[in-house]
């Protein structure tokens, strides 16, 4: 069970003890509080079930009324002096297995002294107690729950990661690719040509397609290239982007999207398309805007959603950003703990440190894949769209070959020429691919430096906001859902 375990005498002050319990399992959780009444089941043995409570709670509430010392049984002997009486034995059993004991005063209720109590609870008589006044109720509440929050945790779970988005190809793509290609290699040589270009100087169109799809190839080489070469830039600016909220980022980057639109909506003006084509663009921009504000609606729930109920578990396969933003959102909430934490916090931010580090291990894994695990577990598509397109890219050049054989212009040269568009083709691909390996490879293992430097500044300051304060705290210890995260 673990939690709180309610000590008190039954007497007229029984209903404040229900009160009290109530309030506790209202902060804690009803599974966190023990108390008899409530809490035995009907024929469990009573004396095995309070040891057991006992011996298991992680803090004992001894609740002293007026007269508590002095208490005696109808035959007039003091009920403490009895080695049998229930009050004694429970608070017997806490101080000797090592419990926080909380002894919590009632109205017109006096600390006893050690001189008023057995040998075996003497230690109670040392023990700072808080009181509790109908008069000061919440006020005098909230001590004692502060007070218990570094031994008692609330119950909580962490929340499951997202689902997945989408479906994961997986060897039905691989078949499906092949199939395609096998139809792209034969299909296309089949194709009928005519002979117009022969002795005009021109190439069949089969070559120029296939010049082009090469040309085509070079595009994402020189997108990847470029990325590469400002790599640093590029990697500063998404750990920036990264550790704000959805909202920060879309008040800071809009501008390039409204630029975009305008530009768009200039070259349409300029370009003086008609009627349909100007409803069509103004159909287009209209879809824009709704998808774009139904997406910023959701993420700003999802951004709420991750603060107030933490800690969240990351998924099996997290990106950059997901990772950043929990170190960030761990960082922003020490920012708003006060030392030391309750028992809750720690353990909720030693848990999300531990998923934290399990995330950057599987990071650093993705990281040593090679090529072809990393083509086919993150770019499953891309890999088939390649495949295809350097099989086009050779079925043209096939093609090419047949028309100039059928047109009885076929050389050496010009097949070694084709040839030599299919390997430019695959060199280009390769190139590609090597680039776009070689950057994720580096972002990952940047990523893992980074937040890993973070995560151990972040686990020495839980530490030393875990240490026992010197002065009493006189609240609970606020919860995320209790404020807003603060923008960044």
């Amino acid at each position: 069970m673990s939690g709180v375990f309610i000590n008190y005498r039954r007497g007229g002050h029984s209903g404040v003890v229900d009160d009290l319990d109530a309030a506790l399992a209202g902060h804690f959780g009803r599974g966190q509080v023990f108390l008899d009444r409530p809490s035995l089941l009907p024929g469990q043995r009573f004396a095995d079930a309070l040891a057991e409570r006992v011996g298991d709670c992680d803090a004992l509430v001894a609740v002293l009324h007026p007269g508590w010392a002095d208490a005696r049984h109808p035959s007039g002997a003091r009920r403490l002096g009895d080695e049998d009486d229930w009050v004694r034995r429970e608070i017997e059993w806490a101080l000797a297995g090592g419990k926080f004991v909380l002894p919590v005063l009632l109205d017109g209720a006096e600390m006893p002294t050690a001189a008023e109590l057995p040998d075996s609870l003497r230690a109670l008589a040392g023990l700072n107690a808080p009181r509790l006044r109908e008069a000061h109720w919440s006020a005098d509440l909230a001590v004692v729950i502060a007070a218990l929050e570094g031994s008692v945790r609330a119950e909580w779970q962490p929340v499951p990661a997202p689902e997945e988005r989408g479906v994961r190809p997986g060897r039905w793509l691989g078949a499906l690719t092949a199939l395609l290609a096998a139809a792209v290699l034969v299909g296309v040589p089949a194709l009928p040509q005519d002979d117009d270009w022969v002795g005009t100087g021109v190439l069949p169109y089969t070559l120029t397609a296939a010049l082009m799809c090469c040309l085509l190839l070079c595009a994402p080489l020189v997108a990847v290239a470029a990325v590469r070469v400002v790599r640093r830039s590029v990697d500063d600016l998404e750990r920036e982007l990264h550790a704000v909220r959805h909202r920060t980022y879309i008040r800071k980057t809009w501008p390039v999207g409204v630029g975009l639109v305008l530009v768009g909506v200039y070259g349409a003006v300029r370009g003086d398309l008609g009627m349909v084509q100007a409803l069509v663009l103004l159909l287009v921009l209209g879809v824009a805007v709704a998808r774009a504000a139904a997406t910023d609606i959701r993420l700003r729930r999802r951004d709420d959603d991750l603060w107030a109920r933490w800690p969240h578990r990351l998924p099996e396969r997290v990106d950059r950003a997901e990772l950043r933003r929990a170190v960030a959102r761990l960082h922003l909430r020490l920012d708003r703990m006060t030392a030391p934490l309750s028992r809750e916090q720690r353990e909720k931010a030693e848990w999300e440190l531990v998923d934290i580090g399990a995330a950057v291990g599987r990071v650093a894994d993705e990281a040593g894949r090679t090529r072809g695990e990393w083509l086919r577990q993150d770019h499953p598509w891309v890999l088939a769209g390649y495949v295809l397109w350097l099989a086009l890219i050779a079925a043209l050049a096939v093609a090419s070959g047949l028309a100039f054989a059928d047109a009885g212009e076929g050389t050496v040269r010009r097949y070694v020429t084709l040839a030599v568009v299919v390997l430019i083709g695959v060199l280009l691909a390769l190139g590609t691919r090597e680039f776009a390996y070689r950057y994720q490879r580096r972002q990952r293992r940047e990523l893992v430096r980074q937040v890993g430097g973070f995560r151990a500044t972040l686990a020495a300051r839980v530490a030393a906001m875990s240490r026992p304060a010197r002065t009493r705290p006189t609240a609970p210890a606020p919860r995320p859902e209790e404020y807003a995260e603060p923008e960044q």
